[in-house]
């Protein structure tokens, strides 16, 4: 595969410290022979890009944990596992460009105190690159369209049966983005433009704070309750006004710096989260859901009745597909691979130093 070829070029960061390379060259191992390993019990093969995919994202990893003082075994080993065979199987790197995933760590409330997690997510990039090549009858995906304020734009209108398709213009390339466009040609020769507005990204965001209040022992029953009933009337902006808002959210949401680069990844998550994928392996499709920043309201388990009308309106909002009949365009095919099933918590226990970097 073409895509694949490209970014296995893509190498995992180094530094001038000889030592520093071996030490992590060695975790790098460790960590890619266990996820080898758990996956040969399971007769799955992971391929050397794959191997590749597991080394960058823990060259991330590493990154993240020196910031803040930590090494690898102060973290939470099931969720290194999870998030190192997530990675994996869906074929994503880390180090490619653009970016197809990201990893952040987070503060998660234990019965002792506090302690570090991974999150990992999946960047705009690694969304295309699913959809090319799991997206049910998907052809081909064309190069998104970012709409920003200020730009010209004329949504499709139907006269009859027939369709006008969207029209933009770009005018600016420093105003915020206003909304996202997917135009997808699918098997029929059918074009689609899946749409995603930047104030549905306040269903994310919500979601986002109510998962946060939810594992939190810092607030009431009554004071959750009262943020989220507040934030319900309020603009995805004026939630970023809002102090007890501020403060619940991840730095991700919360500095400014990334905020809109999180905005933007939640409406390009949106315009095609909605779209049916085949990945003819009930692990992938659930390890594709897992990494949903929302995904607790999509688990019928974790929800009551008022929850699951809030997540069917969250999924319905997210893409608004329009449909249009234009002249194929060749386009050279992508090898799909089929991996067999395997669970998230059934790889072996990582064995490493006591100071792995």
């Amino acid at each position: 595969m073409a895509e694949e070829k490209k970014n296995a070029t893509v190498k995992a960061q180094s530094t001038n410290s000889q030592p520093f390379q071996s030490a992590l060259a060695k975790t790098q191992t460790a960590y890619t022979e266990m996820v080898v390993k758990a996956g040969l019990k399971l007769d799955i093969q992971y391929s050397e890009y794959q191997k590749l995919c597991v080394a960058n994202l823990l060259t991330k990893m590493k990154e993240l944990l020196d910031k803040e003082g930590l090494d690898i075994t102060q973290i939470n080993q099931t969720n290194i596992t999870s998030i190192l065979q997530t990675a994996a199987m869906l074929n994503l790197n880390a180090a490619a460009s653009p970016r197809e995933c990201y990893v952040i760590t987070r503060n998660v409330k234990t019965t002792n105190g506090w302690s570090k997690e991974f999150e990992f997510g999946i960047e705009g990039d690694g969304n295309d690159k699913i959809l090319r090549k799991y997206g049910a009858g998907v052809k081909q995906v064309y190069p998104i369209w970012e709409v920003r304020e200020g730009d010209e734009f004329t949504y499709p209108a139907f006269k009859g049966i027939n369709l006008d398709p969207p029209s933009w213009t770009p005018k600016s390339m420093t105003g915020k983005v206003v909304r996202v466009v997917y135009p997808i040609r699918y098997e029929d020769d059918q074009i689609q433009y899946h749409i995603s507005e930047r104030d549905e990204v306040k269903v994310n965001l919500q979601a986002h704070i109510s998962n946060n209040l939810l594992k939190s022992k810092d607030y009431t029953e009554a004071k959750k309750t009262e943020i989220i009933d507040r934030l319900k009337d309020m603009t995805l902006d004026q939630i970023f006004e809002d102090p007890d808002a501020l403060k619940i959210m991840s730095p991700a949401w919360r500095a400014p710096h990334s905020r809109e680069a999180m905005i933007l990844r939640k409406m390009r998550n949106n315009a095609i989260k909605k779209i049916p994928k085949d990945f003819s392996d009930a692990f992938m499709a659930k390890a594709y859901e897992s990494t949903f920043e929302d995904y607790d309201q999509y688990r019928d388990d974790r929800i009551d009745k008022e929850g699951a009308v809030d997540a069917e309106v969250a999924e319905q909002a997210g893409s608004r597909p329009v449909q249009d009949d234009i002249p194929a365009i060749p386009q050279q095919s992508e090898s799909v691979q089929k991996v067999p099933e395997i669970k998230l918590n059934e790889a072996e226990k990582v064995t490493v130093s006591a100071d792995p970097f």
